[in-house]
């Protein structure tokens, strides 16, 4: 058998020094951002720990003003965004609106918003008989719906 008819071998190429090194970078870039990761959410939950006795109350101020029915359409906009919470598919809640509230209550909003991010049940499990609760929020909203529209007569000429 001559040489020309053999079939060559794969030849097996050693290592790269320079391939190594750049994986072994690669992997200590892919470990520091995990690293970073972890500890940005680590201080995140330790944030939130200290956030929640204040997030509570601004539920309860929220829930007050959603049950009081003030007539002035913050009352409302406090309801529809807690409905929201509790039911998003059932209750839609336009983001918006919390635009026409009261810095306080928008803050108390932003307050329970975090709670719900953060806690692991649902926002009516946050308090005591919440369920209760809701289902009072839901009843509040049902009448509103249902409350006839007050006509607006000023375009209205005498003849």
């Amino acid at each position: 058998m001559s040489d020309d008819a053999a079939v060559p071998l794969p030849i097996k190429r050693p290592a790269n020094d320079i391939e190594r090194a750049r994986r072994a970078r690669e992997e200590a870039e892919i470990e520091h951002a995990l690293e970073a990761r972890m500890a940005r959410y680590e201080r995140w939950r330790s944030e939130q720990r200290t956030m929640i006795p204040q997030a509570q109350e601004a539920l309860a101020r929220l829930l007050e003003a959603a049950l009081s029915g003030t007539g002035d359409g913050q009352s409302e906009i406090c309801r529809d965004f807690l409905l929201g919470l509790w039911s998003g598919q059932e209750h839609l809640f336009n983001l918006a609106r919390l635009r026409r509230l009261e810095i306080e209550q928008w803050q108390d909003c932003i307050a329970v918003l975090q709670l719900h991010q953060f806690s692991l049940s649902p926002i009516h499990l946050c308090i005591k008989d919440g369920e209760r609760i809701w289902q009072q929020l839901q009843t509040h909203q049902r009448r509103c719906d249902e409350a006839p529209e007050i006509a607006d007569y000023t375009s209205l000429t005498a003849t």
